[in-house]
This record gives C-alpha cells, sequence and structure tokens, in this order.
C-alpha cells in the first residue's frame, strides 16, 4: 500500500458508529467499490465499508459514468444487513443523499442540494452521487449496498478536461477552495448514515429524513421532465413530494397523482435564477 492510501486510524478517531465503519476494508484499485462488496457480501459484517483509492468504472444510473482520480476522490460501498424487501431500496437512497448533505453542509457549509433520485448538487453541479443496490441471494434479499463516488480534492481544471462531466460537475476543493480531510469527511457520513438508518430501523419509515431530502430538493414544486431508464422519450411532469418512502410524487399531464420509483430519473427541471 502506498503512501496515499485512506489514514483508517484517523477515519476511527472520527467515527462515533456502533456498527457501520467498524469494519473498513480497503484497496489501491478496483473495478468499483459495488461490486468487489457484492462479491464479498457474504464474508462481510453488517455496516463494513469497502475504500478505493481508484476505481476503474463508477456507473450510475442510466449508464452515466463518473470521473474517477485515486488519491483525490473518495469512492465507498457500505453493507447493510437487515432484513429487507425491494421496496426498501428507495429509501437508503434517502439515507444517503440525506446524510452527505448534512456532512457537507456541517463541516465545509456547503448549501447542497438533491436532484432525485441520487445526485447531490452544489451551485446546480453534481459533486457527487449515491446508489442503494439490493443484494439478493437464492431468491432472497439479504441487504443493501450504498454507494458513494464524491469529487473531493479534484480541481476544476481536471474537470474540464474532461467533456463527458465538464459542463455538470464540481468538486469540493473548488467550492471550499482548498483541500478537504477525506478521512474527515468519510466519517462524518458514515455517522450520519447510521443516525438515520437506526432511525428507519425503529420508526419502520424514512419521514424524518424525506424532510430533510425535501427540504434540499432542487425539483419539488417544479415542471420536470422524467424519463424512463432505457426508454428516449420524456414526459413532463410536476414535482409535488417525496412521500415517506423515499419515493418522488408527482403529477402527471393528465392531472392524477402518481408515485415514480428510481427506475425514473430526472432528466431537466426549472434552476432558479
Amino acid at each position: 500500500m502506498g503512501d496515499t492510501m485512506y489514514d483508517l486510524n484517523k477515519i476511527n478517531d472520527c467515527l462515533n458508529t456502533k456498527k457501520i465503519g467498524q469494519t473498513i476494508i480497503q484497496y489501491e484499485e478496483l473495478t468499483s467499490t459495488y461490486l468487489k462488496s457484492k462479491n464479498i457480501f457474504g464474508t462481510c459484517p453488517d455496516g463494513a465499508v469497502i475504500l478505493s483509492e481508484k476505481q476503474t468504472k463508477w456507473t450510475v444510473r442510466m449508464g452515466q459514468e463518473w470521473v474517477c482520480h485515486p488519491e483525490k476522490n473518495i469512492y465507498l460501498s457500505i453493507i447493510l444487513k437487515p432484513l429487507v424487501n425491494n421496496h426498501l431500496t428507495s429509501k437508503f437512497d434517502v439515507i444517503g443523499c440525506a446524510a452527505l448533505c448534512e456532512a457537507l453542509n456541517n463541516l465545509y457549509n456547503i448549501d447542497c442540494k438533491i436532484k432525485w433520485p441520487n445526485d447531490i448538487l452544489a451551485r446546480d453541479k453534481k459533486v457527487s452521487s449515491v446508489n442503494s443496490s439490493l443484494v439478493v441471494r437464492n431468491n432472497r434479499p439479504e441487504g443493501i449496498i450504498i454507494s458513494l463516488g464524491i469529487n473531493t480534492n479534484i480541481s476544476m481544471e481536471e474537470i474540464e478536461s474532461c467533456d463527458e462531466i465538464k459542463e455538470i460537475a464540481t468538486s469540493l476543493f473548488h467550492e471550499t477552495s482548498g483541500e478537504v480531510d477525506r478521512e474527515e469527511l468519510i466519517a462524518e457520513i458514515l455517522n450520519n448514515i447510521e443516525k438515520y438508518y437506526e432511525e428507519m430501523i425503529d420508526s419502520g419509515s424514512v419521514q424524518g429524513v424525506s424532510d430533510i431530502f425535501r427540504e434540499d430538493s432542487v425539483i419539488i414544486d417544479k415542471d420536470i421532465e422524467v424519463r424512463k431508464k432505457g426508454k428516449k422519450t420524456s414526459r413532463k411532469v410536476y414535482a409535488k413530494d417525496i412521500n415517506a418512502e423515499g419515493l418522488l410524487v408527482v403529477i402527471n399531464e393528465k392531472g392524477n397523482e402518481e408515485i415514480l420509483s428510481p427506475g425514473e430519473i430526472v432528466i431537466t427541471y426549472e434552476k432558479n435564477t
């Protein structure tokens, strides 16, 4: 391992969790922390965290790829093993987004916004993405993997050198005008996720987190366009609310209320001027 690997002792010193992050496994390079987590899921304890300095592939919903810069960004996955059903997946997207927004606000006073279902924005540009996936073995759900990719200490010059993202992305380095302590940020995110995770287990819902998600949303009370995964055509709807399940409540063109799952992604929305 090189000198640029994550300092696990520093992460541990900043943690106040009982479960999440008590086991951390780090790698210099992975295809993705999600794929590694999925492969070793059965041998890892509940709350285990997989970190990688470099990822050769970080694909978010709808097949979009996210830029990877070793030693500058954060790539992590969290293994959670509750008794779950498929409908819980969207709740973990909400938990991950709310936890990250809270961490960035508390540590760096960044006014982050959430573009449903899983993008974190700073001044209307993407700084992170959260993806929750159900783990199923022998036709039975066994747990959830929450994965995050965060543009941390990458410069705008490096972002602008990548044609695919130069118009839509930013970084914490740019937003704070300085280098971010990755270990401190990781610990803060894990602390927040465990807090919201325990609330969900106790109450059976993510209503409290949904309230945070709603307050930080860039699309609520706006006309938006959504497109189903794998489809080329989009449709216009009015974003009304985020419900207790973490799903988007919209009013369709016929005036009827409709619930959208994360299989539909927001394409465009009315930006504040």
